[in-house]
């Protein structure tokens, strides 16, 4: 039995008693396995003869279909499958799970295979040979993944007397920490966050932390009642934790203490944080970064301030200036000693061959497996360690991709010899919730040439159909493809939102920056959405199973259509979906949380980035929307921007931030590396900042 046969035996035992409710019968044991000789009406009717397929198939026709559909998204789904974060066993089984599909339905593996030296120099390469693409996730912020804590330590003498604190209980380090060993006294600095409008400085002027070690407190200046002074909505963009740290270590600080602020009303208040807290695990400091506790640092300060104030008194002076406090009277010991290692997670891809002179062209029909597992990345704090099934998202699009497969695989055969077919490239992506990750690498290392891939088409979040949220992204990404699609519109049975962009996050958005007309299909945000509440009990089967029908006849007869589909940039054309000015756009774009959305954000820059894996040190710009600050400032596809004014950018994650802060009519030096004659060369321009109206470019 292959490794895939053995993690899927496996996990039917282990599951057994994991997961009442999951009952696979010995008739739905493997939904498309080996062929019997039947095939449905509705399968057999799908030979291109010019005239496209729009008539949607009924709900008694699709019987098999909903019951396949229905095994599928439950597996996906199971709590045993552990939201299917990379990082998680959950998120491999979920790919044997994949894999062991598509190969019983005969499916060609779509990926290479290298062979390697001692030295690590690739010395051969083996083409279709895997179903797996391996690559390199961003760290995962869960405790263990990614980065392990190999030593800890943090102690402080009060009067000749060593007061060792307890991980667990009076601190912990938290994942925004670097590796170092420091021995010092302690300055209190408040919030070490700024208001301009305010008149709120970070620090007093001339304050110096050289060697020292910072204590600062959690969210920002607030009321007796323990709300924010400067907002309504609980805290505002300036107690963002990596502006403050950042600071903390720019103005010299050896280490950093974070402590919650007493009588804050936020329920993470009480919290002792943990290895998840912290700039996706990456590290945002290179010196030691620790959490203590509010017990914990109440009885530090009492023993360290000359005034023997408490962390109250502390609190309130902090809620009404700047502060700078020196607390030396208890020297403080700190050691962190981290181990950062390599997250590896895989794209899952399978190929059907085509047929005659479009075999050389493929479909690419596609969906992301992963999901956020307990929480660590893309979910609401509080329900950080809680695990989330992500039955809506995306296990409904990904159990939509295994049932299209097979219904493809099986009307395929039933075309003629001299029939032409373009190949059909089935992807099951990964790491799409660290920011569309996956496909990005994909598209950077496709099997065939990106101008080979004819039409891709994603479904992202499809178990959840009602009336009135179903929309359809994309239909303006290729000449004639928005007349094209008109009829399957038509046919649906319920009213079809089509605009001409995708929302860009999710995985067709790769694609879109490789010029490939896309097409995404979404049912709509719930608000079940990134929470421990998406299960399979919210979900539609008998809806998904209708969209599973959609997306199979257009890509059905996309495949055979012999006038290829011819990209056209759309991103200057008014979108049929987009609100006027000042309407609140509710539910009509997914993630409005994740990397790359710049929600919160008043001002337009007009970039969509290049690479979210972190991998690049800056911020590459992977296009340049027309007539924006971006464009007037001369940045170009390709360029990557290494500086915010005086902020080093690390990634696309440090950026928004920084984005989210800054107020039309700001002008910012941008710092930037551009190849020019083969040589890279460093750059500068000043960009003016301008009002964001409709599109929430970057």
């Amino acid at each position: 039995m292959s490794n895939a046969g053995r993690s899927f035996a496996c996990w039917i035992v282990l599951s057994a008693g994991l997961a009442a409710g999951l009952v696979i019968s010995p008739a739905m044991a493997w939904p498309g396995g080996p062929d019997d000789g039947t095939k449905t009406a509705a399968t057999a009717s799908m030979v291109y003869t010019g005239k496209q397929h729009s008539k949607a198939a009924s709900i008694e026709e699709l019987a098999e279909d909903i019951e396949a559909y229905r095994q599928h998204i439950t597996t996906l789904s199971n709590p045993f499958m552990e939201g299917r974060a990379p990082g998680t066993h959950g998120n491999r089984v979920a790919a044997d799970y994949i894999e062991f599909n598509v190969k019983n339905l005969g499916l060609l593996p779509a990926f290479p295979t290298e062979t390697k030296d001692a030295a690590g120099n690739v010395t051969g390469k083996t083409e279709r040979n895997s179903y797996r693409q391996v690559f390199t996730a961003p760290f995962s912020p869960r405790p263990g993944d990614s980065i392990k804590l190999t030593e800890q330590n943090l102690s402080y003498d009060a009067s000749g007397k060593k007061v060792d604190l307890t991980p667990g209980k009076d601190y912990n380090v938290i994942g925004y920490s670097g590796s170092g060993e420091v021995n010092g006294p302690v300055v209190f600095v408040g919030y070490a966050t700024e208001n301009e409008d305010k008149h709120f400085t970070a620090l007093p002027e001339g304050t110096k932390l050289d060697g020292k070690i910072a204590m600062v407190f959690r969210f920002e200046p607030m009321t007796a009642e323990g709300k924010s002074k400067w907002t309504d909505v609980r805290w505002s963009l300036a107690a963002n934790m990596d502006g403050k740290l950042a600071r903390l270590e720019k103005a010299g600080a050896a280490a950093v203490i974070l402590v919650g602020p007493p009588g804050a009303d936020d329920e993470r208040n009480a919290k002792l944080e943990d290895m998840g807290l912290g700039a996706g695990g990456r590290g945002a400091l290179k010196v030691p970064v620790v959490m203590m506790s509010m017990d914990a640092a109440d009885a530090f300060v009492k023993s360290a301030d000359a005034q023997h104030r408490s962390l109250m008194d502390l609190r309130k002076l902090a809620d009404e200036a700047p502060q700078a406090i020196d607390l030396a009277g208890a020297p403080v010991s700190v050691k962190t000693k981290l181990e950062r290692v390599p997250l590896l997670t895989d794209n899952v891809g399978a190929v059907l061959p085509g047929r005659g002179t479009l075999a050389g062209e493929y479909i690419v029909i596609g969906s992301h497996y992963d999901h956020v597992g307990y929480g660590y990345i893309g979910a609401q704090p509080e329900n950080r360690g809680k695990l989330h099934p992500g039955a809506d998202d995306n296990a409904s699009g990904s159990s939509g991709n295994l049932l299209i497969a097979k219904k493809i695989a099986e009307a395929y055969k039933t075309l003629p010899e001299n029939a032409n077919a373009r190949s059909v490239l089935f992807l099951w992506f990964s790491a799409e919730e660290s920011g569309l990750v996956g496909s990005a690498f994909y598209t950077k290392n496709p099997i065939v040439p990106i101008e080979k891939h004819a039409l891709m088409l994603n479904m992202d979040m499809i178990g959840r159909l009602r009336d009135g949220k179903f929309e359809v992204g994309g239909i303006g990404t290729a000449d004639g493809l928005d007349t094209w699609t008109q009829p399957y519109w038509d046919e649906f049975g319920m009213k079809v939102k089509a605009t001409r962009l995708g929302a860009p996050n999710s995985d067709h958005f790769s694609f879109q920056l490789k010029k490939v007309p896309n097409l995404f299909f979404f049912t709509g945000l719930h608000k079940e959405y990134h929470k421990p509440a998406d299960v399979i009990g919210t979900i539609n089967v008998e809806g998904g199973a209708r969209v599973v029908d959609l997306v199979y006849r257009i890509a059905m007869d996309a495949a055979q259509r012999p006038e290829p589909f011819v990209y056209k940039d759309s991103s200057r054309d008014e979108d049929p979906g987009e609100k006027k000015d000042g309407e609140k756009k509710e539910g009509d774009n997914k993630d409005q949380q994740q990397i790359g959305s710049v929600s919160g954000s008043g001002v337009r820059f007009g970039i969509a980035p290049g690479d979210y894996s972190g991998e690049e040190k800056g911020v590459l710009i992977g296009e340049v929307f027309a007539d924006t600050p971006a464009a007037k400032g001369g940045l170009k596809e390709g360029d990557l921007m290494t500086k915010w004014g005086d902020t080093v950018l690390t990634g696309v994650e440090g950026w928004m931030p920084l984005l989210q802060a800054a107020k039309p009519g700001d002008v910012v030096k941008i710092t930037y590396q551009r190849k020019v004659d083969g040589k890279m060369q460093e750059l500068t321009t000043d960009v003016t900042l301008v009002a964001r109206s409709r599109k929430p470019t970057q």
